[in-house]
């Protein structure tokens, strides 16, 4: 912990720029919109994209908060990345950056052009660009920090994401008031316990490929202390989609690591068998007493997701193959919010397969599934490990719909994730040293 916060303390001006910007939208509000971004052109100018990468996953972290002290990042995140789009896009360095988002293309087409029957067209058009922008610039920037600063990145994001997690939990003994949600489960930083458990998650994937293949990154002390917070996050915030991804993902690794083909074939049997598991999850749960902790009250409805899936499905097949964009769900589940109130749910459909099925129509579902299983295949011609994180990603999107959002804490690390394992610069035993000073012009 100690060597830890040594290495932080070096980069200790940084971390003071992400507290202040941080600060400045707490006590200032609307001037933060103004004063960041012109921040933000300084340390572009002296090359430090590493911390404009990081600071945007740091607002898009508070910004899931239901915290009225951090409402200020809801709308400095959509600056954030407008600001971080321009500087790349006129970046003279900027190489490979159009890759990630090649397989997407005919989806965006598609999905831009069902807009024009959206009741909403102007937010979801918004929505859609914001999307485009992501897959644009993140794999840009990564490809830029792994080929000119590897290390440096590698070890700062994984930090990042721990001391989220670690402040959560710190939270949680000190102001407990803070990170429970509607005074009940853990939330940590996140808007609602769901969230920390996909964040848990996305980040337990993140570390275990960086400590795996940068093995001398972090000690082995170090490595345990991340793992704990990762699991006491899980375990407390009682997500029941994060803890099974998680568990999905850790038995996809091992048994990827022993044979791959073998490994990937267990994986899709086992994922295939999810139904017979859920059929006996009752009395599974209920032999080792934790009908509590798994809140089997709330099994048979799903917490209320059943009953917003029966309306979707119905709204689904008025617009089978087609349907009239993003956002276009929020317009459905908006007439029915005294229905959903009457039967315990709030939020949305859920489930991310549905979400983009009820946005785009299936041909739009088809070929957003498309761009991302491309991308999984490009980093599986280096690792087939990688497909232990689409066993786990499978189970997530199944039952929360993050993924048919951009601005969120956990679809940037999904995009995070697969840029790195589909870029030779990645790998230690294709290059092993990696220069760490700012990416300059």
């Amino acid at each position: 912990m100690i060597q830890l916060l040594r290495t932080a303390l070096l980069e200790k001006q940084n971390y003071l720029i992400l507290l202040f910007w941080v600060a400045l939208g707490i006590f200032t509000g609307p001037l933060a919109y103004l004063a960041v971004p012109l921040h933000m052109y300084l340390l572009q100018r002296k090359g430090e994209w590493l911390w404009l990468l990081l600071a945007f996953w740091l607002i898009l972290t508070l910004s899931d908060s239901r915290q009225a002290v951090f409402g200020f990042a809801q709308s400095l995140k959509s600056i954030l990345m407008l600001a971080l789009t321009f500087f790349y896009m006129t970046f003279p360095k900027k190489e490979e950056g159009f890759s990630f988002i090649k397989p997407f293309i005919a989806f965006f087409v598609l999905a831009f052009y069902s807009l024009l029957e959206n009741p909403l067209m102007f937010y979801g058009f918004q929505k859609t660009l914001s999307y485009v922008l992501l897959l644009l610039l993140v794999p840009g920037v990564v490809f830029l920090l792994l080929k000119y600063e590897r290390e440096r990145f590698l070890f700062h994001l994984c930090l990042l994401g721990a001391a989220i997690l670690a402040l959560g939990l710190v939270l949680r003994f000190v102001m407990p008031d803070f990170v429970i949600f509607k005074g009940e489960r853990f939330s940590g930083m996140l808007g609602n316990p769901n969230g920390l458990g996909i964040y848990s998650f996305v980040f337990l994937m993140l570390f275990t490929f960086v400590s795996a293949f940068h093995k001398k990154l972090f000690t082995n002390w170090q490595k345990i202390l991340v793992y704990v917070l990762i699991g006491l996050s899980a375990v407390f915030a009682g997500s029941r989609g994060g803890i099974f991804s998680s568990l999905l993902f850790i038995l996809g690794w091992f048994l990827l690591r022993r044979d791959a083909i073998l490994g990937f074939i267990t994986m899709a049997v086992v994922f295939a068998s999810y139904q017979l598991v859920m059929a006996n999850f009752v009395e599974i749960v209920t032999y080792l007493n934790l009908e509590d902790y798994f809140r089997l009250e709330t099994l048979e409805t799903g917490s209320g997701r059943v009953v917003v899936a029966e309306v979707a499905w119905r709204h689904i097949h008025e617009n089978y193959w087609f349907s009239k964009g993003f956002t276009y769900n929020e317009t459905v589940l908006a007439q029915y919010q005294d229905y959903f109130e009457k039967h315990g749910h709030q939020g949305n459909v859920h489930n991310s397969w549905l979400t983009m099925w009820l946005d785009t129509g299936l041909v739009g579902l088809i070929l957003f599934s498309f761009g991302w299983l491309v991308n999984f295949i490009k980093a599986a011609k280096y690792t087939p490990m990688v497909w232990a994180v689409m066993f786990g990603l499978l189970l997530s999107i199944s039952v929360e719909s993050w993924l048919t959002a951009s601005l969120n804490p956990f679809t940037i690390v999904l995009v995070i994730i697969l840029s790195m394992l589909a870029n030779p610069y990645f790998y230690p035993q294709l290059y092993p040293a990696a220069d760490t000073s700012p990416v300059t012009q």
